[in-house]
């Protein structure tokens, strides 16, 4: 009796491992096969990529920026055509250390691996040619690019343009950068380097946005409409037994909501934000996605705002001059600008127009994608204030002669103790063709001094460019 009992023990054992075996592998299936299908590093792809000519990359005019050769002897090789002015767009594509940039996130489009290519494949299983992959027609003006590279050689931070009226991305730079063509060379180099010139700052890159976030709080006051935006600003105010300054220590005198902007004042941009509160505060930074996931056919980081409990008023102080635990991509904050320039609708930012297959096909085309997410009114009047700032204030490095330019700049403080210099903007404002977000960082200096200078030669060759 006792070993009948002690089979059955083993066999119901038994059972529940075959069982449990079952539910994983039905779980990978299930739920996990894509993922690990398309993961980068898996062996059984790199089979399907000797048989595939990799698909080419163009920019919006159909300048090639990446394309395959293919050599006498068959040899495949990914040339970058001009090395590292789009290693943080297209990234590389390596059998040592995987993908990264459009040539990851639009593996299966350059691969052909989609629905629409059946005939390709079995052409290929028959004959043993290569598959010829899709090509991809970017939103990115190479003209563009060059130039807001240029402005930012030698510095540390991200540049990011775009059409506000579409989303299209016209140009994204981020510095330290790196040479894909020497991936291979400099691979040890690069994951090495404190500066990480791996990473793709304008995506990835998180900041506190210091005074540019001061747009949105302008939103959420107008919005409000009970808030007193005049005030006596002496340089200083305790807010919850915190003293907070602002840069002119002594002090900017009257002003009203607009003038605020103008000279970027902390000190009533705090007070007017404890006034609206914590849940105003939190409502109208939602509003803008901040904590939220911003719709996009690039990967963005989440921008940060840590405060889903409520606030103090110290918190809520902070938050108001875009400092304590915000935290904001470049990207984010260019589709915010954009957001202005729009009559309050934020586009969702995109970087690839097209998917065309070899034979010039088009597979796949872009659909701009927007959100009303103020009234036209307000950023109407957020945008009368920001070409204010340009042309009377802080933002006076951007102005360009004969063309009324919007902006708004930021100095933040961050754990480096050198401050990050920031600048959203957009022109022109009555009829916006590009909005650019420039932040440079532990630059030291502030905003208006050292990015809104690059800001405005970015503006100034999109404009020339027609975009």
């Amino acid at each position: 009796m006792e070993s009948n009992r002690k089979i059955v023990h083993v066999i119901v054992f038994m059972s529940l491992l075959f069982f449990s075996i079952i539910g994983y592998l039905t779980y990978i299936q299930i739920f996990r096969a894509d993922k690990m299908a398309q993961n980068p590093y898996n062996k059984r792809r790199f089979a399907i990529e000797d048989k595939t000519i990799r698909g080419t990359i163009y920019d919006r005019n159909g300048v090639v920026l990446a394309e395959t050769q293919v050599g006498e002897d068959g040899t495949m090789k990914r040339l970058y055509t001009h090395n590292r002015l789009y290693s943080h767009i297209i990234g590389y594509s390596s059998k040592q250390y995987g993908k990264a940039g459009i040539e990851s996130y639009y593996n299966d489009q350059l691969l052909a691996l989609t629905a629409d290519n059946p005939l390709a494949k079995l052409r290929q299983s028959i004959t043993g040619e290569r598959i010829k992959g899709h090509n991809l027609l970017l939103t990115i003006d190479h003209e563009l690019q060059k130039k807001a590279e240029s402005l930012l050689d030698g510095k540390t931070g991200s540049i990011v343009a775009m059409n506000p009226k579409t989303g299209e991305v016209l140009a994204m730079v981020s510095k330290p950068d790196y040479n894909p063509n020497s991936l291979t060379d400099d691979w040890s180099k690069l994951v090495e380097d404190e500066r990480s010139p791996l990473l793709n700052r304008s995506l990835s890159g998180l900041y506190p946005p210091g005074s540019i976030y001061k747009s949105i709080i302008a939103a959420g006051v107008l919005q409000n409409g009970n808030i007193d935006t005049n005030y006596d600003c002496t340089g200083s105010i305790t807010i919850d037994g915190y003293v907070l300054t602002d840069a002119n220590k002594n002090g900017h005198g009257y002003l009203d909501l607009k003038q605020s902007i103008i000279v970027s004042c902390n000190t009533n941009f705090a007070r007017m934000g404890v006034e609206l509160g914590s849940k105003a505060v939190t409502d109208i930074s939602k509003a803008f996605l901040i904590g939220g996931k911003l719709k996009s056919d690039m990967p963005i980081a989440q921008s940060r705002y840590p405060y889903s409990q409520g606030m103090n008023p110290t918190d809520i102080a902070a938050v108001s001059i875009g400092q304590g635990k915000l935290l904001v991509t470049p990207m984010h904050m260019a589709a915010v600008a954009s957001t202005f320039a729009n009559k309050g609708v934020m586009m969702s930012p995109y970087i690839v127009e097209e998917v065309r297959s070899a034979d010039g096909r088009v597979v796949s085309s872009a659909k701009s994608e927007g959100t009303q997410v103020i009234a036209e009114t307000v950023a109407d009047e957020v945008t009368d204030m920001m070409v204010a700032a340009v042309n009377q204030g802080t933002g006076s490095n951007a102005s360009i002669w004969g063309v009324d330019v919007a902006g708004k700049t930021g100095t933040a403080q961050n754990e480096t103790g050198a401050n990050h210099s920031w600048f959203i903007g957009f022109a022109p404002a009555n009829d916006p063709q590009i909005a650019v977000a420039v932040i440079l960082e532990s630059e030291g200096r502030s905003g208006g001094a050292a990015a809104a200078p690059i800001a405005r030669d970015v503006i100034r060759q999109g404009l020339k460019g027609g975009q």
